[in-house]
């Protein structure tokens, strides 16, 4: 294994994303964030702050140079912000908009499917009054237990392990003892009203609830993933003029496109509190 260089920050990361790159190429793995890894390596010169700053915070931990188990914690710290950085290109417009769409979409299911239950539960009930009360007859009856029988009609598993015991305690227990089709009905209705806001995996609340913006959605993703359970340095930040390079470079934007620390400054006193 050849070492890494430690006389500069800069050096130090260019030669860990050069090995990264090159081992993911002969894995032929991860391929949608080799071309940042790329433009990292060609603009590394305008990411020095950034390399100093990790550098200066963990040190020159390489982690494929671990000789002890206390340099453990700073290899990795080094080794996932930097992957953090590379892949950070999903952290582009579309993908927000997408999960925006997403959440609207599923709040309107949520919202819908309450309301739904609610009223077939209420059909379901009318139904059976009538036929108690009206003097029709019904050629046949379905219990909350034969609804899940019949549901699960083509589930091998359920026909195998449990249909037959779940209908051989039907047998055992009279109707009194089982929920009726319309409180089953019902409880999936309130089930959905009681979930709370949906919320995603990866993109913090703050990006999905806020105005569409490449730069602030990807300033907050980006920190939010630094205080989230995962092996990344809690609460670590980047400095702003930092984070502005990061932006520029893995959004490749123009010249004149070219955010300043002071925009990221901005974002983060408006949106987030600096740890």
């Amino acid at each position: 294994m050849t070492k890494l260089p430690t006389n500069s920050p800069t050096d130090f990361c260019v030669a860990f994303i050069k090995r990264e790159l090159e081992d993911n190429r002969e894995k032929n793995i991860w391929a949608s964030g080799r071309p940042i890894m790329q433009r990292l390596i060609d603009q590394a010169s305008n990411l020095e702050r950034v390399f100093n700053e990790l550098i200066t915070q963990f040190g020159y931990a390489d982690k494929l140079a671990i000789l002890y188990e206390s340099e453990r914690t700073n290899a990795e710290a080094v080794w996932l912000t930097l992957e953090h950085i590379w892949m950070s290109g999903d952290f582009a417009k579309e993908e927000f908009i997408q999960a925006r769409t997403n959440r609207r979409e599923l709040l309107k299911l949520q919202e819908d499917i309450s309301e739904l239950s609610c009223r077939l539960a209420g059909m379901l009930r009318r139904q059976r009054e009538l036929y108690e009360l009206s003097g029709f007859r019904r050629h046949d009856y379905q219990t909350a237990v034969g609804s899940l029988v019949q549901g699960a009609k083509h589930n091998y598993l359920f026909g195998a392990y449990v249909k037959s015991e779940l209908e051989s305690l039907a047998c055992q227990y009279d109707l009194k003892y089982w929920p009726s089709r319309a409180d089953v009905v019902e409880a999936i209705g309130k089930f959905e009203e009681l979930q709370p806001m949906p919320q995603h995996a990866e993109i913090p609340d703050a990006v999905l609830d806020g105005r569409v913006s490449d730069h602030k959605d990807f300033v907050l993703a980006f920190d939010a993933r630094f205080d989230d359970l995962n092996q990344l340095p809690i609460g670590f930040r980047f400095s702003n003029q930092a984070m502005a390079d990061i932006i520029n470079v893995v959004l490749d934007l123009p010249e004149d496109k070219l955010i300043l620390g002071d925009t990221i400054r901005t974002i983060r006193n408006r949106y987030i509190v600096v740890k």
